[in-house]
């Protein structure tokens, strides 16, 4: 009786899952995009000074790590809408052009959301923070955290775009491969 019922709450809960449109996805990805580019300043600005104001929390390290959790959570929002999407077809790709143009140049470039620029500002700081390690750990971990998401979402649109299924599993690929470098340069401080 208990296995019944437990079968019908996800019964129920399969049929009440959303699905994306392709605004939806847009502006999601919109969303990410922006506030993975309002991180650049932040990550431009570390210096060795103001990383060891991290232990204050203050200097920009603890607003990266706050704001990677903020791009997770937007990310983990659009990712929950994406398993019930059926594929984008070039129809779709046609009516929507323009919202996703719109966002600027790289936003229709879905795994540009994440921003490999930001990702390769941080790299190139690391060697900043080597007197300074204990500012790596937190932030592999905020990394790590990007990974995940990205992961997730990725598998669903690379599902979602079967007119560019290789393209999104490049950029998919590049992404990770960059995403890997960060926490590997931020977990070895």
């Amino acid at each position: 009786m208990l296995f019944q019922k437990i079968l019908t709450g996800i019964a129920m809960a399969s049929t009440a899952m959303a699905a994306a449109t392709p605004q939806q996805i847009a502006d999601g990805i919109g969303s990410i995009t922006q506030k993975s580019q309002a991180l650049q300043a932040p990550a431009q600005s570390i210096t060795t000074a103001n990383a060891a104001l991290f232990l204050l929390g203050q200097g920009p390290i603890p607003e990266i790590i706050t704001d990677f959790g903020d791009i997770v959570s937007t990310a983990t929002a659009l990712a929950a809408l994406l398993p019930g999407t059926p594929p984008i077809t070039k129809r779709d790709e046609r009516e929507h052009a323009r919202d996703i143009s719109a966002r600027g140049p790289d936003a229709d470039l879905v795994f540009n959301a994440f921003r490999a620029e930001l990702l390769n500002i941080l790299i190139g700081k690391v060697g900043l923070l080597t007197i300074v390690p204990f500012v790596g750990p937190p932030v592999a971990t905020a990394l790590r955290g990007v990974e995940s998401i990205v992961d997730t979402i990725a598998i669903d649109l690379i599902n979602l775009l079967q007119d560019h299924v290789e393209e999104a599993t490049s950029e998919a690929s590049s992404l990770d491969d960059t995403l890997d470098l960060a926490i590997q340069s931020y977990a070895n401080l």
